[in-house]
């Protein structure tokens, strides 16, 4: 299969060794490895007799597709006061609640780990993607584990391209590629059940640039539900559980949540080695937004499609927030080059959202 590798992004990407940025040997190579696994695994989903439409490679299955309001603090501390961050300025905001696995048919009753992604419109200013830099959205995309299975890029296109390749003695290998604390991590991320998406707690698990110049550090992102309260997990849960338990709670009145910055602290935290969370303790958590879900249709159409059409790519962003990190500049490749194939695929435009209507 050939792959068009054109509209890649060039390595070697800018690192910022101040905020602790290593350049890792072959990172180019690697993350065009990884978008060709993805990309030959979609072109895989869409042969005849499969899927009519090509899926997203992970976090396949929307539990909920939702619009949002996004207001920063009044009182957000000047420190935080950067990029999107203006003291009381409001984002319109189309959110996406995902499962994790690739196969868009799977339960919600199978252990998986969850995904939160959101795309804040009416952002102005340059964004660092060259083929969107004048779009007006700023995306961010959180899991709900504060870590990630790899941070070495030549150990995560093993993972990818064995998982990729439809092969149950490939994926069979992968605990050998990963190790001991490699595979436990992917267990950690991969198990758990929960009652309803609005009541987890999300991470960027990955580190983001915070301001631009000489007041600039590295952070983490954390999205927490406000209220304390958690449902049980329903004994006859339904295949779209997750999905009746968010139309159920917007049916009561709005759910909120609170959007929280960690920054780097010291040398603890590490800007490149994802497969470690920077512990609360050492390095706290600020409030600096609450994120307001107002009732709504769950079930609109046009928000179904809106979310299956859309991309979310976290370098969909202003220069003040500037992913960072091995893991952050393998996506720049690999997310651009997947919306890029599943758009073709689908015969649909690649386009920003300009505004909520």
């Amino acid at each position: 299969m050939s792959f068009d590798t054109t509209h890649d992004v060039p390595f070697p990407i800018t690192v910022d060794t101040s905020l602790g940025e290593v350049l890792q040997p072959n990172e180019g190579k690697f993350a065009t490895e990884i978008a060709n696994a993805i990309e030959a695994s979609i072109h895989r989903q869409v042969e005849p007799g499969k899927e009519e439409v090509a899926r997203r490679d992970v976090h396949a299955k929307a539990t909920g597709i939702l619009r949002a309001e996004f207001k920063v603090d009044a009182n957000i501390p000047a420190r935080f006061a950067k990029g999107i961050f203006v003291p009381g300025k409001s984002y319109d905001a189309i959110l996406r609640f995902s499962n994790a696995s690739e196969d868009v048919h799977e339960s919600d009753t199978r252990q998986d780990g969850r995904g939160f992604a959101m795309k804040l419109l009416n952002v102005p200013g340059p964004k660092l993607l060259d083929s969107d830099k004048e779009a007006t959205t700023q995306d961010f995309v959180l899991i709900n584990k504060p870590f990630f299975f790899a941070s070495d890029p030549e150990k995560y296109v093993e993972v990818v391209s064995k998982n990729s390749s439809g092969s149950v003695l490939q994926k069979l290998t992968i605990p050998f590629t990963l190790g001991l604390r490699g595979t436990l991590i992917v267990q950690k991320l991969a198990t758990g059940r929960i009652a309803n998406p609005f009541q987890v707690q999300y991470y960027s698990a990955v580190p983001y640039q915070l301001g631009v110049g000489e007041g600039r550090e590295a952070v983490k992102y954390s999205l927490k539900p406000v209220s304390d309260h958690r449902d049980p997990i329903p004994h006859h849960a339904g295949e779209n559980y997750l999905h009746e338990a968010i139309k159920n709670s917007l049916a009561k009145g709005p759910v909120e949540f609170k959007f929280l910055v960690q920054p780097k602290v010291d040398g603890k935290q590490s800007v490149e080695d994802s497969t470690t969370e920077w512990k609360e303790e050492e390095a706290p958590f600020f409030e600096v937004a609450t994120l307001i879900i107002r009732p709504q249709d769950v079930d609109s159409e046009e928000l179904v499609q809106l979310g299956e059409r859309l991309s979310f790519n976290p370098w969909h962003s202003l220069a003040e927030h500037r992913p960072l990190g091995s893991i952050n500049r393998a996506r720049k490749v690999v997310y651009e080059r997947i919306s890029r194939v599943r758009n073709q695929i689908n015969k649909v435009p690649q386009e920003e959202p300009a505004s909520s209507s």
